[in-house]
């Protein structure tokens, strides 16, 4: 339910906008995201990483370079 008011928002908030500048506005969140969802990646590799090196190594995780 709240996402259903959620979404109806944004729709509302997009429709008052220039079709140009709603698509630029959501292709630029999208490319935030992306950009987030990649540091996050990133991240949990690094976490395998240092729990790989703190115990030597002997888990024999796919992560250790």
């Amino acid at each position: 339910m709240i996402r259903d008011t959620a979404n109806k928002l944004i729709e509302g908030f997009y429709g008052l906008l220039p079709y140009e500048t709603a698509v630029h506005l959501a292709n630029a969140q999208k490319e935030f995201l992306l950009a987030v969802s990649s540091i996050i990646e990133e991240q949990i590799k690094w976490t395998d990483n240092h729990v790989e090196r703190a115990h030597g190594g002997q888990g024999g995780s796919p992560h250790v370079p």
